[in-house]
């Protein structure tokens, strides 16, 4: 009898994007308003989604009412040789909405005034605990620009200087005041918890040039910290999925089986400087990218020019290495699979495609996290029982499949939001007994291990602009097209060029970037769109091998194709990857079904006897050692009669491969 094995495919997405409800202060801009020449501000949050845009009293209770800003006034000398010189107009201004005031001052264009409010200011204007009242400010038409810096702590309590070990409260932050003369290698600081710096947004910086003096200044904030989410949807045909349990660790026996029902993901090194959750650190804001030479359209860093960077130091960990999402948002029977409860359905069944995958939520889709700027490897662990469609109440149950997200792709940045979706398909790496040996932690019989793959997209969803496809099987292949975006569209395109490949080679506990792609790697496009279950088939049960082509038994037919050598990974905002050499090769698409195939381990061969009614005399029918009269291969077909069913031998090759199925249109 034949077993039917289930694989888990994970497809994640990755978010390089601001985070999702709190993400850039665009602008409203009320120039009419303006009365002699006196400098205001205004601005206006806008969601990465597109679809809200957050303005006025919406933008100001995000940022808590209060931004700060110190602004500089710049003359470039009497002549091009000379050194620009600045000086300080705006000390660390605090800016405070005040509703419908709007026009009621000389000062308040956009309902934000700064003229009056008295603040402690630990600066150059005044001693550590004493107040100062700012002043109005005009613009000085005898200089040629100025350069203003902001951020805002949002509900987080601003301290002046304290750093990140010296913050007990996840009320406070830890400021250091605004250096203008340091802008490209410390322009200001942020230390604190998690939950503090979560609370804390960071502005470009802004140049207004004299063309623009008695207009709005116009701001832009994003959101600071990290933010993660994860969902889970499945596939597997004739099958519903229920009752996902976490393992939250790599260790526990699948005999004892996954406990928790919020969905996680967990860490597989002991490194703390990467390997944990971080709890406490410092952010560093500088503005590398100024003045003319960035600011030109042809420059070659111009999209970068005036943008703030942020750098993150770490200096605690949370001494976890597994992080909670929330419980998944089960749906509805597709089939007969339905359970009901008295007239109402019960809704416990995973979402059964990328657009009704299963979000992991309690009362935010996403967690708030501190960057890693290294990233680690994270793990997904499970158990999961499929159930029948067809109403037989058939269960089968899946113990500890997994699936590695690569570090590349947890290198979690400042205001980005990252998603990771798994997809359960119809081949497993799990188990479908947990019987273990006494002492050991996994089932000794091998069958059911096939590979999981592991989708990993990686999209700019303010723009769309990269999406990046990883098959985390064993071993774990990554696929990735610059433009490409997974969420609209699971194909590629060949329109857009290059797609890169990488392999990572994933054990128990472990996960290693291969760099032998040349020579243990191959590239197939195949004759019709197939599963990776079906593309291993065909591999490991030839029934032709030329130079250039493999006719699997199944009848799929596999051409090899050309990859080349990747030097670098073009990526989004020209944040380019240059991998470890030998680790990444590409090549050019052109519409149809491609299959990367990596070699883990030749086993010896072993052979099968197919049954197959026979009407006509085959062609091969004489060739020796080939056809049987019996299943088991003893006797070998002399005599040919047509209706008999007869067997053909076939070598079954037992390669350990890794394979990811690509579609381009």
């Amino acid at each position: 009898m034949k077993t039917k094995h289930f694989l888990l495919a994970a497809l994640a997405a990755i978010s390089l994007a601001s985070c999702s409800s709190d993400d850039f202060v665009g602008s409203e801009s009320s120039p009419d308003k303006m009365q002699n020449n006196t400098i205001a501000f205004g601005s206006g949050f806008k969601a990465i989604t597109r679809a809200n845009e957050h303005v006025g009293a919406d933008a100001a209770n995000l940022l808590n009412k209060h931004f700060t800003v110190s602004g500089y006034k710049v003359s470039n000398g009497a002549t091009a040789n000379d050194a620009a010189t600045s000086s300080q107009v705006f000390y660390d201004y605090v800016v405070n909405w005040q509703a419908n005031t709007a026009g009621t001052t000389e000062s308040n264009t956009s309902d934000w005034e700064y003229v009056g409010v008295s603040v402690a200011k630990p600066s150059t204007l005044c001693k550590e605990g004493t107040d100062v009242k700012q002043t109005i400010k005009y613009w000085d038409l005898s200089t040629d620009y100025y350069d203003f810096i902001a951020y805002s702590t949002g509900t987080a309590t601003p301290v002046a200087g304290k750093t990140a070990a010296q913050i007990s409260s996840d009320d406070e932050v830890g400021v250091v005041a605004i250096d203008y003369a340091k802008k490209d290698t410390k322009a200001y600081t942020f230390a604190g918890t998690r939950e503090g710096l979560a609370k804390c947004y960071i502005a470009d910086m802004v140049t207004v040039k004299k063309t623009n003096y008695q207009k709005e200044v116009q701001l832009s904030f994003r959101s600071l910290a990290s933010k993660v989410r994860m969902a889970i949807y499945e596939t597997v045909p004739g099958y519903s999925v229920k009752d996902v349990k976490f393992y939250t660790d790599d260790t526990t026996p699948i005999s004892t089986g996954a406990e928790e029902e919020k969905a996680g993901l967990f860490t597989t090194g002991s490194d703390a400087g990467k390997d944990y959750f971080f709890t406490k650190g410092t952010f560093t804001i500088t503005y590398p990218h100024t003045g003319s030479d960035y600011e030109a359209e042809d420059a070659e860093f111009h999209a970068d020019y005036n943008v703030a960077h942020t750098s993150f130091t770490p200096e605690e960990n949370s001494s976890k290495t597994q992080q909670l999402f929330g419980n998944l948002e089960y749906t509805t029977a597709d089939g007969h699979e339905a359970v009901m409860d008295g007239t109402t359905e019960k809704k416990m069944w995973l979402g059964r495609n990328l657009n009704e995958a299963s979000y992991a939520t309690d009362k935010d889709y996403y967690v708030t996290m501190l960057p890693n700027p290294e990233g680690t490897v994270l793990e997904l662990r499970i158990d999961y029982t499929l159930v029948s469609t067809d109403g037989s109440g058939e269960e089968i149950k899946i113990y500890g499949a997994k699936a590695f997200v690569p570090a590349t792709y947890t290198q979690w940045l400042s205001n980005y939001a990252y998603t990771y979706i798994f997809k359960i398909s119809d081949n497993t790496n799990g188990w479908t007994t947990n019987i273990v040996p006494v002492g050991g932690t996994e089932p000794t019989d091998p069958a059911g291990l096939y590979p999981i793959t592991f989708d990993a997209v990686v999209i700019d969803t303010e723009e769309g602009k990269q999406s990046t496809v990883t098959t985390v099987a064993t071993p774990s292949i990554t696929t990735y097209q610059m433009g490409h975006d997974v969420l609209t569209d699971e194909e590629y395109d060949a329109a857009k060029g290059d797609i890169y490949l990488q392999v990572i080679i994933n054990g128990s506990s472990s996960a290693t970037l291969a760099t032998d792609l040349a020579d243990k790697g191959k590239l197939y496009k195949l004759a019709e769109a197939k599963t990776e279950a079906e593309v291993m088939d065909a591999l490991n049960l030839q029934e032709s091998n030329t130079t250039t082509s493999i006719t699997g038994r199944n009848g799929l037919v596999l051409t090899e194709a050309t990859t080349e050598a990747a030097a670098t990974i073009p990526c989004v905002d020209g944040n380019n990857i240059t991998p470890t050499a030998g680790s990444a090769v590409k090549f050019t698409p052109s519409a149809g079904t491609y299959a990367y195939v990596y070699e883990v381990e030749d086993k010896d061969d072993t052979y099968i006897y197919a049954a197959v009614k026979l009407e006509e005399r085959p062609s091969d029918w004489t060739t020796r050692d080939l056809w049987y009269d019996d299943p088991d291969g003893k006797t070998e077909a002399t005599t040919f009669d047509a209706g008999t069913t007869y067997y053909k031998k076939y070598t079954q090759l037992n390669k350990n491969l890794g394979v990811k199925v690509i579609k381009v249109k």
